[in-house]
């Protein structure tokens, strides 16, 4: 196995944990917020929301590692 693919293999590892946070953090958001939709004057609602949006922070560096991955490989 050369360098470059074992590089490869390591930064496919890295990414899949940091975008399966990233990606679980934005749709618990997205279902907490339609959920408040749904019904914006039932108190449980909001609850969900606040945690959806702790969870986006704690996610925040995760999706961030994500974002900076830059492809490689040629053609």
């Amino acid at each position: 196995m050369s360098e470059s693919s074992s590089a490869d293999d390591a930064m496919w590892e890295g990414f899949k944990p940091d975008a399966a946070r990233a990606i679980r953090a934005r749709q618990g958001f997205e279902e907490a917020v339609a959920g408040t939709l749904d019904r914006p004057f039932d108190p449980s609602t909001h609850g969900r929301v606040i945690a959806a949006v702790e969870e986006l922070r704690d996610a925040a560096p995760a999706a961030m590692r994500v974002a900076q991955l830059q492809p490689r490989g040629g053609v």
